[in-house]
C-alpha cells in the first residue's frame, strides 16, 4: 500500500495506506484508532507485552483496539493477490487520539474534504464488536456551568449568594429531572466530572464562584442546545438567585444511527449468517467513538465490527484469540465476495483466514 503519516498534533500522527484504484466505483476503509490509556492498577502482568493465558492474549490495549487493527492488516495482507480483481479501492486508517478528543479523526475529516471523494463508502472499524455490529452511538458533550454569586459574610448566609449551594441544587434538580429519563432510555446520561471555588485559605466570606464540569450523553435526536436552554430554565425556576453561564468544551461527539436496512450494514450481516452462520445483534452503543465523527461530517456509513474482548481500561483488559482468527476469516471472505469475487466458498475464505494466523 502507499503508505504516509499525517501529523495530527504535536506528539500524535494518523498513519494512512491506500490501495489506490481510480477505476473503482466503490471505496472500504479499515482501521480504528491507534491510542490507548494509561494502565491501570493490578497488573499481573507486563502490560506493554502480550502475554497468553490459555485462547485469552492480555496486554494493554490487546482488545481495545490493536487485536482489531492487527486482524484488518493481516487481511490486507492476503487481498493482494486478489486486488486487481475487485472493484474496490481500500484504505486503512489509523487514528490518534480517540481515547482523549479525537484529534486524528477530525484531522482526517479536514484532510478528507480537500479531496472531494463521491465514490459510495463503507467503514468498518475493528472495535471488539464481535457478536454485535454497533449501527450506531450515543454522542457527548463537555459543558462547564459557572454560577456568580455574591459576597457577604459567612457568619450571616442571608448577606450574600453562595455559588456553591446554588451549585448544589442546580445538580440536584437536573439530576431530579433528567436521572429518571435516562432510566427508561428516553435521554442520554447527565454526569457530573468536577467541581470547584476560588477558596484562596480559610476566610468567612461566601463563595461568589462555583463552576464545573458536566458530561452530557446525547441520544439520536436529542439536541445539545435545547438541554442547555432547560438547564437555565431549571436554574431559574429552582434557584433563582445568582447568574449561570454554560459553554460547551472540548471534546464534542454527535450522536448517529444507521438504518438497520443501510445496504451495507444488511450485506455484510446477511453474508455473515450465510457464509459463517454467525449472526451478531445490531447495537446502538452507549459510548462514543470515532464511528460518530466520519457519518456525521462526512456521511460515510460506519460500524463498530472487531475481535472479541473485554476488560477496556482495566488490569484484565483481554482479546479472544479464537475471535481473532474467526474474524479474519469472516471479514476475507466479506470483501471478497461483496467486491467482485463471486460465490467465494467458505472454505477458501476459512483457509486465506488461517493463513494470516499462520
Amino acid at each position: 500500500m502507499e503508505a504516509w503519516l499525517q501529523p495530527v498534533g504535536e506528539n500524535s500522527v494518523n498513519v494512512i495506506g491506500s490501495w489506490k484504484k481510480p477505476e473503482a466505483t466503490r471505496r472500504l476503509i479499515l482501521g480504528g484508532h491507534l491510542d490507548t490509556v494509561l494502565p491501570a492498577d493490578g497488573w499481573e502482568t507486563n502490560p506493554y507485552e502480550l502475554c497468553q493465558r490459555g485462547e485469552k492474549l492480555h496486554g494493554l490495549g490487546a482488545a481495545d483496539m490493536k487485536g482489531g487493527l492487527a486482524c484488518q492488516l493481516l487481511v490486507l495482507k492476503q487481498l493482494q493477490k486478489y486486488k486487481d480483481s475487485l472493484d474496490i479501492e481500500i484504505q486503512f486508517v489509523g487514528l490518534a487520539d480517540e481515547e482523549r478528543h479525537s484529534v486524528g479523526a477530525h484531522a482526517y475529516v479536514k484532510w478528507e474534504k480537500t479531496r472531494q471523494e463521491t465514490r459510495p463508502t463503507f467503514f468498518i472499524m475493528g472495535e471488539p464488536h464481535f457478536d454485535n455490529i454497533v449501527i450506531g452511538a450515543t454522542g457527548k458533550v463537555l459543558l462547564s456551568f459557572r454560577i456568580t454569586g455574591k459576597e457577604g459574610h459567612a457568619a450571616e448566609p442571608e448577606s450574600g449568594v453562595n455559588a456553591i449551594e446554588c451549585m448544589a441544587g442546580l445538580l440536584k434538580a437536573i439530576q431530579e429531572k433528567y436521572g429518571p429519563r435516562y432510566q427508561e432510555g428516553k435521554n442520554g446520561s447527565v454526569c457530573c466530572l468536577k467541581i470547584e471555588s476560588e477558596y484562596p485559605g480559610y476566610s468567612m466570606t461566601i463563595p461568589a464562584q462555583c463552576s464545573c464540569l458536566v458530561n452530557k450523553q446525547l441520544l439520536a435526536g436529542e439536541n445539545i442546545e435545547e438541554f442547555i436552554a432547560d438547564v437555565q430554565a431549571i436554574f431559574r425556576e429552582k434557584i433563582g438567585a445568582g447568574s449561570l453561564h454554560i459553554a460547551k468544551e472540548i471534546p464534542s461527539y454527535p450522536a448517529y444511527q444507521l438504518p438497520a436496512d443501510q445496504p451495507d450494514v444488511e450485506k455484510l450481516r446477511r453474508f455473515l449468517k450465510e457464509q459463517f452462520h454467525h449472526q451478531p445483534e445490531f447495537k446502538i452503543n452507549q459510548s462514543v467513538s470515532d464511528g460518530n465523527i466520519f457519518y456525521n461530517m462526512l456521511g460515510i456509513p460506519t460500524v463498530l465490527f472487531g475481535p472479541d474482548g473485554v476488560g477496556f481500561h482495566t488490569e484484565k483488559e483481554c482479546v479472544d484469540r479464537t475471535s481473532l482468527e474467526r474474524y479474519m476469516q469472516e471479514l476475507l471472505g466479506y470483501i471478497l465476495a461483496e467486491y467482485g469475487i463471486e460465490n467465494v466458498p467458505r472454505a477458501d475464505a476459512k483457509q486465506n483466514g488461517s493463513a494470516c494466523v499462520t
